[in-house]
Parts: structure tokens; C-alpha cells; sequence
């Protein structure tokens, strides 16, 4: 329900150019009403002071069920609603469908993100671009558009040099193929820390990339297996955090098309030569230049991202192609994007950076060179560990604990990336964050198994009374029909304002997805959800739900079951698994 609209189209008093609808906002206080129309900005059309114009449409206002009456303070017209109008319009016409839009449709929209280096271990800041584009491609689905999910992986570079340099060097290839993952950040931490000492080893590591570029007999093989390896160990972490990619291309596959982007740059004349390399010069738009080739002939990330970009708008013709890492690489997709538009792409305004913030554990900063730190296996291990226990110390009784364990887990890890703005740098406290108290997604999810634990108590008490009814009638084969659960017999009267502001919440729930959307955040969506969790269980302690009143009753279950539509698709948007028990 559109209630800015509902209460502008109650107005007769009429402005030239005056759109009601779209100046109507929330009151900052409920003892200044619900809803208010600021007057100021119609004083110099009409020479009349905003007193005076809130006067006039104040008496303009047909009589209606939904606006109980108006007050106008210092040019304010404040609207103070009918509670109980309003929420049986916006309970008894909630469907869960309305909550999915189709304004989307026939629409495409690309999403870069996770984008793994296959040379290293996942580590927590992989977290955040994984939780943040998985979160903005469920919010674009909601709304209608197709989205393709693109895990463009780091398959490629001097990194790889080193981890073969290292095997030849120290290990076996026997021995990766044993120990996986842990074998490969082994010989890529130590390659890194002989180099220190060892100059030298820096070329080594160069020249067995070159010839993993020239496909060599020897070394191409021992770089696929490496890479199916590095893509194995990967996609089961993206498997744990609940997220399937489409498309697992990455920069060795799109290395390909180099040659074409380097002859449509030198077509268009942009290209220079710096000290033995190939740069396009980009200081006309205060940028710094920007390397397509280095002097030794090999393509830098830019030079491989163009091809990509050129091949996805043909594979899948985006409409948006939205690419999400953190801020440290705003040069180089304001670049990209630059260079994209001196080529004549014009697809290069539908491509998008969605930047985001660091992330961290309270020790510091993250880095794999110096060994296995901050790797996000072992934050899934622990934050694993940490719900098990949780649950065995609570005495929950729960059908399939391992299960909720897991969902605990996960949503803890989802939601501590996307409960703070996009943008800003995060630190992410493990032992808070499986707090029942608080701004946490055990809270949420609490939450949630309350809903569904109200409506199981309903449906018994309904199932109960069916049955007595059926047979008090049993010898007239006469059945009594009941009560059904309907705006025709719920008495919503009963809300006080701590609730009806959670109905307005639910009701408005469209928007903030929408507003989230605009602004590429799905904290937007984070802070509602939290919100509206913390107003039920408020409500829930001062309302006794099934309160042995049918009408009252009804309209307080129509307010659980609207609520719990809302908060399944706004956990979604989230990454956070709705439990039904807890």
C-alpha cells in the first residue's frame, strides 16, 4: 500500500505542478502524527503563508476512513491516521507475491565477484566481496532481473611461477597432489620469504610463467593441476557460504583475447611506449597512465578485463555489469572503464564498480605471504565450532542440530559483513556476533523460529477446536463452520503504536529494498530486518497473541504471518537460512 499516494489523492485543494505524494514524509515524532505535508514551498506561488496554505488543504480533505484527524503547527499539516484502518488495509491485503517485483524483467545484469587467487588460500577479505555481490544478486532477482553470477578467478601471473618454482625446488608434485591447498600456500610463503634473500629467484619465478603462457610440455601440466586444485578447495568454500557461481572464467582464459584488445588500441591510436612498455595515457581526465603491456610483452590486469568485458556483453548482453572489490582498486576500474569508452564500447556505461570497505579479524591486517593467517577455512571451522556449542550449552532441542549449526554459522559470517555500510572498513568480532542479545543474526533467526513457533500454536489451537466442533455436530451431520482468518472478522484495534510501526515497517519494506537497490547497499535492507526483529519481540512481550480473543487473535496472526513473508525475503537478500526451530 502506497500511503503517501492514499493520503495526497484524499486532498482536493489542487497546486499547478504540485505532486502531494512526492512531499508527504514521515513525522520525526509520533506526537506530531504519522505523516505530515511540509507548506513552505508553496508560499511564493500562492502569497499566502505556509499557515495559511496548511489551512486550506486541511479543509480540503474529503472524509475518509484512513486520516482520524489533522493538526497544523508552524506550517506543517501533520496527518494522525486511523490505526486500525490502516493496518486492516495493510494486513488484510498483504500477499507474499507482492513482495516479488518484475520491474526487472527481460533485463540482464552481470555480476563480478569472489574471484579467488588460485595461488593462495581464501582468506576472511574474500569474504566481503563474496557476501556483497551474492547479497546484491539475490536483491536484483528480487526485482525481476536475470542475473549472471561470474567468479572471474586469479589464475594467472608470477604467483603460479612460484609455486611451481618452489615444487622443483623443495617439493614434489607427489606432494601437492597429497596435501592440496595446504602443500601449495606452503611452497608459496616459503618461494616469497627466500626471495627476500635471494633475488634471483624473482626471475626464476617469471620465466616459469612465461613458458606456463607458452603452454610448455612440462610445466602447462603442472599449472592445470595446480589450478583444478586451487578451483576444488574454492568452489567448497563457496559451497559452505551458500553461494553458486555461473561462470568460472578467469584471467587465463580471457589472456586470449590481449592480442585484440592491443590492435584496437593502437587502431584508435591510444597506445604509447613508456620505458619498453605499452601504456595508454589517461592525464587528460586526471587519471594516471594506465600499462597495457610491460616490457617484457606480458598483459596486466587491465589489458585482460577489456577482453572479458568485450566477450561477456556478447555472451550474455548485459545490461549492467557490475564488478565488486574492495576500494583499493577504484583507479583501476575508473581506468578500465575510461579506456573502455576512448575504444568506442558503448557498453562502458552500464559497467559499474561496486567498492566496499576492509575486513578483518581484531588482530589486523590480513596477509598470505607470511603464512596461513586469517584464512577463511579456518574462520568456518571456528565459527562452525562456535554454534555447535552454543546449542549443546543452551539445551536446545532441536531435531537436526548440526544442521542449524552449519545455518548459525554461516549467517553469522553473512551478516557481520552486510550489517555496516558497503563502503566502510569492518572488523569482525566473533565472540559478539553469536550473541541472542543484541544486533547479531542469532537474534534474527531467533526471531524467526518465534513467528513460526506462534503460528504451529495457532494452527494446533484451530485443528483442535475443528475437531471439538466436528463432533458436538456429529449427530445433525450438521459441521459449524469456523471462524476463518480473515480481515472480514479481525479486530485490528488491538495494535498499540509500538506495533502499528512495525505494520508501516512491513509495509514499506518494497521500498527499502528498492532504496537499497538504487544504492547498491544491502545494509539499507540489514538495519529494516534487524528493526523489525527487535519491534516484534518488543510487541511479543507486551501482547499475548493468542490471547483467547477470535478477533484479536486474527489480527495479531495476520501481522505474524505478513511479517514472517517479509523477514524470509529480507533473510534472503541477507544470505541468513530462516530456521523453524531453535
Amino acid at each position: 500500500m502506497d500511503i503517501k499516494s492514499e493520503i495526497a489523492s484524499l486532498i482536493n485543494f489542487k497546486i499547478d505542478g504540485v505532486d502531494y505524494a512526492n512531499l508527504i514524509i514521515e513525522s520525526i515524532s509520533l506526537d506530531k502524527g504519522d505523516y505530515c505535508l511540509p507548506c513552505f514551498s508553496f508560499a511564493k506561488t500562492l502569497h499566502l503563508s505556509p499557515q495559511a496554505i496548511a489551512e486550506k488543504i486541511s479543509a480540503s480533505i474529503r472524509k475518509n476512513a484512513l486520516i482520524e484527524r489533522c493538526e497544523i503547527v508552524g506550517g506543517y499539516l501533520n496527518f494522525f491516521l486511523n490505526k486500525a484502518e490502516l493496518s486492516k488495509r495493510i494486513l488484510g491485503d498483504f500477499k507474499p507475491k507482492n513482495l516479488k517485483l518484475n520491474e526487472g524483467k527481460g533485463k540482464v545484469i552481470c555480476i563480478d565477484y569472489g574471484s579467488p587467487n588460485l595461488a593462495k588460500y581464501l582468506h576472511i577479505g574474500h569474504l566481503k566481496t563474496i557476501i556483497i555481490g551474492e547479497s546484491m544478486a539475490r536483491l536484483f532477482t528480487q526485482f525481476g532481473y536475470t542475473v549472471k553470477r561470474l567468479n572471474y578467478i586469479g589464475d594467472y601471473g608470477t604467483p603460479f611461477g612460484k609455486m611451481i618454482g618452489a615444487m622443483f625446488l623443495w617439493g614434489s608434485l607427489e606432494d601437492i597432489k597429497k596435501r592440496g591447498n595446504d602443500a601449495l600456500q606452503e611452497y608459496y610463503v616459503r618461494f616469497n620469504k627466500e626471495e627476500e634473500t635471494r633475488p634471483e629467484l624473482t626471475q626464476y619465478a617469471r620465466d616459469i610463467f612465461k613458458k606456463i603462457e607458452l603452454k610448455d610440455k612440462k610445466i602447462y601440466p603442472i599449472y592445470e593441476q595446480i589450478i583444478e586444485i586451487g578451483l576444488r578447495e574454492a568452489k567448497k568454500m563457496f559451497d559452505i557460504l551458500g553461494v553458486m557461481f555461473d561462470d568460472y572464467r578467469g584471467e587465463m582464459y580471457y589472456n586470449q583475447y590481449v592480442p585484440r584488445t592491443i590492435k584496437m588500441l593502437e587502431k584508435k591510436h591510444l597506445l604509447k611506449d613508456s620505458e619498453g612498455a605499452k601504456i595508454v595515457d589517461l592525464s587528460a581526465f586526471d587519471l594516471t597512465p594506465s600499462v597495457m603491456l610491460k616490457n617484457d610483452g606480458t598483459s596486466l590486469y587491465t589489458t585482460r578485463d577489456i577482453g572479458a568485458a568485450i566477450e561477456r556483453k556478447k555472451e550474455y548482453n548485459f545490461d549492467k555489469l557490475i564488478y565488486v572489490t574492495d576500494v583499493a582498486q577504484t583507479l583501476n576500474f575508473k581506468q578500465l572503464f575510461k579506456i573502455c569508452e576512448l575504444l568506442g564500447l558503448d557498453f562502458y556505461k552500464d559497467m559499474e564498480h561496486l567498492a566496499y570497505g576492509r575486513f578483518s579479524l581484531p588482530d589486523g591486517k590480513i596477509s598470505s605471504r607470511r603464512g596461513k593467517q586469517a584464512v577463511l577455512s579456518d574462520l568456518l571451522e571456528y565459527c562452525l565450532n562456535k554454534a555447535n556449542k552454543i546449542i549443546k550449552d543452551r539445551h536446545f532441542e532441536i531435531e537436526k542440530p548440526a544442521d542449524v549449526a552449519k545455518k548459525v554459522a554461516r549467517a553469522v559470517m553473512n551478516y557481520s559483513v552486510l550489517r555496516v555500510e558497503r563502503i566502510k572498513d569492518c572488523v569482525f568480532d566473533t565472540e559478539k556476533s553469536f550473541s541472542f542479545e543484541g544486533e547479531t543474526a542469532p537474534y534474527m533467526q531467533y526471531t524467526y523460529t518465534r513467528l513460526e513457533s506462534v503460528l504451529r500454536k495457532f494452527e494446533a489451537n484451530e485443528n483442535a477446536t475443528k475437531n471439538l466442533k466436528t463432533k458436538q455436530n456429529a449427530k445433525t451431520n450438521k459441521i459449524e463452520k469456523l471462524a476463518e482468518t480473515s480481515t472480514k472478522t479481525a479486530d485490528y484495534s488491538c495494535f498499540d503504536a509500538d506495533a502499528f510501526e512495525l505494520i508501516k515497517d512491513i509495509n514499506d519494506f518494497v521500498s527499502i529494498m528498492r532504496l537499497s537497490l538504487e544504492k547498491r547497499d544491502t545494509s539499507i535492507v540489514a538495519k529494516r530486518v534487524m528493526d523489525m526483529c527487535k519491534a516484534f519481540n518488543h510487541f511479543y512481550v507486551t501482547n499475548k497473541i493468542l490471547d483467547g480473543n477470535a478477533q484479536t487473535t486474527l489480527a495479531k496472526i495476520e501481522l505474524v504471518k505478513a511479517l514472517k513473508e517479509t523477514l524470509k525475503v529480507g533473510f534472503n537478500i541477507l544470505c541468513i537460512d530462516p530456521l523453524k526451530e531453535m
